[in-house]
This record gives C-alpha cells, structure tokens and sequence, in this order.
C-alpha cells in the first residue's frame, strides 16, 4: 500500500515510511504521533522478529530501534543482521536506547562503529528536537 503526500504546488509525492521497533508499546506510540504529525508513515513492531517481517512487507525509508528488548543485546544483533543484507544495508537506522544508563557499557557510535552498525544513536529519554532532526537527516 502506498501512501502520498500532497504539496501545496499540486505536486503529489510518496511519504516516507519509518519502522519503529521498540518493546515498550508507550513508547512506539509516541514515537508514531510524532512521527506522523510530520507527515510520516510509521509502522510498529514490538521485537526484531516482527520487525523483519515488516521489513520484507513493505519499503522501508528508515528503522527506529530500542537495543534492550527480549534480549539485552537484540537491537545491536538485529542492526549487524539487516546491514549485512543487500537489500537492507542501505537503510538508515536510527537507534534509541537507555542501555548506556541500564548497563555498566557506554557504548557510543563513533568509536563502536562496527559492533553498532547504525547511522544515530539517540539516547533515552528522547530529546524531541534532536529525534527529529536526525530522521530529517536521513529522510530529506
């Protein structure tokens, strides 16, 4: 199914789709209000399980990802898993998580770059401003 935009100059284009993948229901839907209150399509899976079954559903502009849901380390493993695959790698993934305030690691994307194959690595709670501005980043 596609979804599109209309411009105020009458040009009409796809909106992009973002998939977020977060254990924690709450904050799916905050991610999803406020991702579509900027014109995004969203849509959710509660694990990695899920989330590559709608991976292989629908194109997929954008992956929002928790690291610490079934498994502590279920994000990074998923990230490594999609960025490995052809027709995944090129999707940028953004990575939201508290595992640096839960675990005695601070993990940090510059200097663990290949463990954590991710394009930004957001820490919770989320700084809306700073959220937004890195899916702009990747989506415009």
């Amino acid at each position: 199914m596609e979804t599109f935009e209309a411009h105020q100059n009458g040009r009409i284009k796809m909106a992009k789709r973002i998939l977020v993948i977060d254990d924690d229901s709450d904050i799916r839907d905050y991610f999803r209000i406020l991702l579509e209150s900027y014109n995004y399509e969203v849509s959710e899976a509660e694990n990695t399980t899920v989330g590559e079954k709608l991976l292989r559903e629908a194109e997929t502009d954008l992956i929002v990802l928790d690291v610490m849901m079934e498994r502590d380390s279920e994000g990074f493993n998923f990230a490594q898993k999609i960025k490995q695959k052809d027709q995944y790698k090129g999707i940028p993934i953004i990575m939201v998580t508290s595992v640096n305030q839960k675990t005695p690691f601070n993990f940090d994307k510059e200097r663990d770059g290949a463990f954590i194959p991710v394009d930004e690595f957001i820490e919770k709670p989320v700084e809306t401003h700073k959220f937004i501005t890195a899916v702009e980043k990747y989506l415009n």
